[in-house]
């Protein structure tokens, strides 16, 4: 039997992977933040902003392949055009953009840590075990933010090791919905 609502989870976590190349994504992003905190600071802004971009697109993609299928889709298309367009931003102004990258990062991470617990709510809805997992690095994201909000002038090295650990989290994140996405997607597909 082909039920409707078996056809749209399996439709919506097709494209599972992504996540996990996100992941992986964040993650070697925050060990190169951490392995040169010096020269990071100079180079985060350029690095940052491409990985926004790229980031941006991702989103985009997964949103739009799974628009009729995936309830929680604006989500991810609302954080893929945000991350694209404070991309661009930061690629067109690089001195201002090194001068206000704190609150850039801060904010980007904001946004980031609330769509993990969105994305959780989602996935407990979906009846996904463990879910709490992911909204747990979206909270933990969310304070790291506001560290950063707090205190933009705590220097150059505390906002790249706070970036380092946040992209760490997302990259965390991104990987364990990844695999929660694929479990499901692997449960989907034995019921065809």
């Amino acid at each position: 039997m082909n039920y409707p609502l078996v056809k749209t989870i399996r439709e919506s976590v097709k494209y599972w992977w992504l996540s996990l190349v996100l992941g992986v994504f964040y993650i070697l992003l925050a060990l190169w933040v951490f392995s040169t905190p010096l020269a990071s600071y100079l180079a985060l802004s350029v690095i940052f902003s491409l990985f926004m971009l790229v980031s941006g697109l991702m989103e985009i993609i997964f949103a739009v392949s799974n628009r009729k299928h995936l309830d929680g889709w604006g989500w991810f298309l609302t954080a893929g055009i945000l991350d694209f367009a404070f991309g661009f931003l930061l690629m067109s102004y690089p001195g201002l953009s090194m001068a206000i990258l704190p609150l850039f990062v801060a904010f980007w991470l904001m946004f980031k840590g609330i769509s993990a617990i969105a994305t959780s709510l989602d996935l407990k809805s979906y009846g996904v075990k463990q879910w709490g997992w992911i909204l747990l690095l979206g909270i933990v994201v969310v304070l790291f933010s506001f560290l950063i909000i707090a205190r933009p002038v705590i220097g150059g090295l505390s906002i790249v090791y706070t970036t380092g650990v946040c992209l760490l989290f997302a990259g965390i994140f991104r990987i364990a919905l990844s695999l929660k996405l694929k479990s499901l997607h692997d449960l989907i597909s034995k019921r065809k």
